[in-house]
This record gives structure tokens, sequence and C-alpha cells, in this order.
């Protein structure tokens, strides 16, 4: 995605100015992880998310929990970076990326727990809507909703 900026020179220097507050925002890392990042989430919900995205041999079909909050929501993403690159362009702040990053971890988790909550398709079997004494597809003790986190890529 490419995010275009101008700037309205008032005075000779201010540009330069601008523009040097802007390099010092976009310092640091650039990234942000969202679903289960390695280190914040249990490794066997880890397990359990995989499978249940990408489905396996034995019986649990796919439900791409992630990759459809993502696609849904790719034009409200969309929107959000543009408002925060704003943020970053027109800040007096030295470290607007940060925050702008943290934003986007929030609104991916919440997201991605939307989309689990959503009760994807297809339908849970007869046998496992017995077994959990639900229907709900993605839910059963709350843990895969509750472990979805983010965290901020600190590899540059």
């Amino acid at each position: 995605m490419q995010i275009r900026a101008s700037i309205k020179v008032q005075r000779p220097g201010d540009a330069k100015a601008k523009l040097e507050t802007i390099a010092k925002g976009l310092r640091g890392p650039s990234k942000v992880k969202v679903g289960f990042p390695a280190g914040k989430a249990p490794g066997d919900l880890i397990s359990i998310a995989y499978w249940n995205h990408f489905g396996t041999s034995r019986g649990i079909p796919p439900r791409p929990f992630i990759t459809t909050a993502m696609f849904k929501g790719r034009g409200e993403l969309r929107s959000f970076i543009t408002a925060e690159a704003k943020k970053i362009v027109f800040a007096g702040n030295p470290t607007p990326m940060r925050y702008a990053l943290q934003n986007l971890g929030m609104k991916g988790q919440d997201m991605v727990q939307m989309q689990i909550l959503s009760n994807m398709p297809p339908p849970n079997a007869p046998s496992t809507v017995q077994q959990k004494g639900s229907s709900r597809t993605l839910v059963d003790t709350g843990r895969l909703v509750g472990s979805v986190t983010w965290a901020i890529d600190t590899k540059l």
C-alpha cells in the first residue's frame, strides 16, 4: 500500500523540519502480527488455532477465521491505516509509528475475535455438537477467542 502526503510550506526551512519530524516518527518497528504470535499464546492453543484454521485430514474442516477476518475487513483496515498514516505525518510526537502499530494490532485482534464468534460454516458434526453440548463452531471453552492477541514485530 502506498501513502501519499503533501506538505504546505509556510516559511523557508519548514519543509525540512517537517520531513525530519516525519522520519523520526517512522523509525523503529514497522510490522504488527495479529493472531497467536509466538511467546504470547500457549503452544497448545497455537496448535488448536492452526488445525481449526486449516483443517485436518481426520475430519476437522477448515474454518480460516484469521484469513476471513482480514479479507472481510480489508477496506476498513485500509481506511484505518490511512488515518494512522495521517496522524504520523501531522504528529509532533517522535514515536507515532509505535502507537499506530498498537492501534492496528488492537483493531486486528478485534476483527479476528469477532470472526471466531460469528459461528463460521461449515456446521459442527453431530458428534461434535453432542460432545460439546453446543452447535457453535470454533467456540468451546472460550480459550481460542480469549487468546487472540497481537505483537509488534521488532525484527527490522
